[in-house]
């Protein structure tokens, strides 16, 4: 009897152990109550106050972007989210979801009455995602994951065809991808646990890699920058119905020796220039040393018909924070991201910044 009452008791404990670990696998499927997020907490300022209080040391930046927003919305300022905690998945098949905590964020842009943010996965082991909050109200609203772990290290938008574009790489090859505005609104990771749709893929052979975009006068501007090589700009135009045919324009050189210690040197390079963008006659490069080190602002007045751009060419420069990401404008603002606050570098820094930033262009021009 004993021995009967012990077997059942097994069982029971068995069916009980498959009953949670089903339960723990559907909290991920779409028929879950559970709402997949990320996480919306700030990773290193509690307050906005606190982020602005940093920028001080940063004069051209703490007046266009703190001083010029001292009545607006949260000092014009969006908390990056998913810092602390990405909801991603691994491939592309369903109901495989992860919390990733080395999301890295890297582009951003202004979509209709959304800021879009764009991020990769440090450790590569996580698709890249974009982040989706309300222009307005600042708030975060959800979270798109992409189909691969590219770096993602900048995202424009096409107003006219309105679509989203992004960087990315496939089987080792530059390419950047479109997502249409109207798929970025329906996508839902709650209701079907998979990367969205693309509308269009587009290789870049001319490119080792799409490091930087942008979209200005009805075409996608792309550049690749490197350690010891000229910065490539290259232009390829969208038609009407917002189709690239991946077919290059126009290529222009930067060639920068701002940066460098030993700025004297022969052989002048470019180093890691993160974002690009255009304001009327005018277009801003960010510019990145990586830890512990100021990035800078630097401007340019933009000739078509230029092929090269020097040191000469800058008309100004002003210093920001380490770890300066992509720029990208709306109407008068500078749009300025940082991947400071993320977790490879939150325990190096000096200065981070966990927020986009929004910047009176004008001011910055001054």
């Amino acid at each position: 009897m004993k021995g009967k009452v012990k077997i059942g008791m097994l069982v029971i404990v068995g069916i009980v152990i498959l009953m949670g670990c089903y339960h723990k696998k559907s909290d991920y499927s779409s028929e879950s109550n559970m709402k997949l997020e990320s996480n919306q907490t700030p990773a290193i300022y509690p307050e906005n106050q606190e982020q602005a209080n940093v920028l001080k040391d940063f004069p051209d930046l703490f007046k266009a972007a703190v001083e010029s927003n001292e009545s607006v919305k949260d000092i014009g300022m969006y908390v990056i989210p998913g810092l602390l905690n990405t909801t991603s998945v691994t491939s592309n098949e369903a109901n495989t979801i992860v919390d990733c905590k080395s999301m890295t964020p890297q582009g951003v842009t202004v979509v209709e009455g959304y800021v879009l943010i764009s991020a990769y996965c440090h450790d590569h082991e996580h698709n890249s995602v974009l982040f989706v909050l309300d222009k307005d109200s600042h708030k975060y609203l959800k979270t798109i994951v992409l189909q691969d772990r590219s770096h993602a290290g900048g995202v424009t938008y096409d107003p006219k065809a309105k679509n989203i574009w992004v960087c990315g790489r496939y089987e080792d090859k530059a390419e950047i991808v479109a997502i249409s505005l109207a798929n970025l609104e329906k996508y839902d990771l709650n209701q079907k646990v998979q990367p969205i749709e693309y509308s269009q893929r587009v290789e870049l052979p001319q490119l080792k890699r799409a490091s930087v975009i942008t979209y200005w006068n009805q075409a996608i501007y792309v550049g690749y920058f490197a350690d010891h090589e000229e910065g490539r700009l290259e232009m390829y135009p969208v038609d009407e119905d917002g189709k690239m045919a991946g077919k290059l324009t126009k290529e222009q050189r930067i060639r920068t020796t701002i940066d460098l210690d030993k700025s004297n040197e022969k052989d002048t390079v470019v180093r890691e220039l993160q974002g690009i963008t255009f304001f009327k006659n005018q277009f801003f490069i960010t510019q990145s040393y990586g830890a512990l080190k100021d990035s800078k602002l630097l401007r340019f007045t933009y000739d078509a018909e230029k092929e090269v751009f020097l040191d000469s060419d800058v008309s100004k420069i002003s210093d920001f924070p380490a770890h300066a990401e992509q720029i990208s404008t709306y109407q008068n603002e500078l749009f300025i991201i940082f991947e400071s606050a993320a977790k490879p570098y939150r325990g190096i820094e000096k200065v981070w910044v966990d927020r986009v930033l929004s910047a009176d262009l004008n001011k910055l021009m001054d």
